[in-house]
């Protein structure tokens, strides 16, 4: 059973460790650093919290992580490690903001099956609640209730993502002027045309999504507690 949770574990932790998408965006710069931080609390965005336990618990999730890839776990990896938790748990919650404001929701339909189709929860390829709830509990040590949060959160960012991809559009005429300019002439241009032009449609909406977090960025709140909290100060 150790074995199953070892050969698992790595991937349920980098799909429950959310990134919006990794790499895309430009960060929102230094954040507010405070001393008027709360008990409970290593962040707070638009005044809603990011409580430390929570945290904590992916801290010791990636910490565990590492050391099952028999990783060399310093001072400074681990103090790498904590800034991009705490950015990518702040980065979560804007964005989950952001999509309850665009009125994206997930049913507990959609939830249901997004758990049932987990490699790691299935038994016979089905999903076996007894392999569920061993899997969280041993080796994510999350209830059921946290993990299903998580997944629901996940996929409202996803759907996010997915609506904002969606608007970004290509004209044909777009398309030509800027294979033109590439290339310097357009003599292969309708044997390159499908490559060239999902390419170029990536491009763009890599572009489009940095303009929007930039400006996303400009309209927040967050305020950090993560150097008190860890000072008791």
């Amino acid at each position: 059973m150790m074995n199953f949770f070892g050969r698992y574990s790595r991937t349920i932790l980098l799909i429950t460790v959310i990134g919006f998408i990794a790499g895309t965006f430009v960060g929102f710069g230094g954040y507010y650093f405070t001393r008027g931080w709360r008990a409970d609390t290593v962040a707070l965005v638009n005044g809603k919290k990011i409580l430390y336990n929570t945290y904590l618990n992916y801290l010791q999730r990636l910490i565990n992580n590492l050391r099952e890839q028999n990783q060399e776990i310093t001072d400074d990896l681990i103090k790498q490690k904590k800034q991009e938790i705490l950015s990518d748990l702040i980065q979560e919650e804007i964005f989950y903001q952001e999509a309850k404001k665009y009125g994206i929701v997930v049913t507990d339909e959609e939830l249901a099956a997004d758990i049932q189709n987990f490699p790691a929860f299935q038994k016979d390829n089905r999903f076996d609640r007894n392999t569920y709830f061993q899997v969280l509990h041993y080796a994510l040590r999350m209830t059921p209730e946290e993990f299903e949060e998580s997944r629901r959160r996940t996929i409202t960012i996803a759907k996010l993502r997915y609506l904002i991809a969606g608007s970004v559009k290509v004209s044909d005429k777009e398309l030509e002027l800027a294979y033109l300019q590439e290339k310097g002439d357009l003599k292969n241009y309708f044997r390159d045309y499908e490559t060239f032009r999902q390419n170029y449609l990536s491009q763009k909406t890599v572009l489009v999504f940095n303009e929007w977090f930039q400006q996303l960025g400009r309209q927040i709140k967050v305020k950090t507690y993560l150097e008190e909290r860890e000072r008791g100060s």
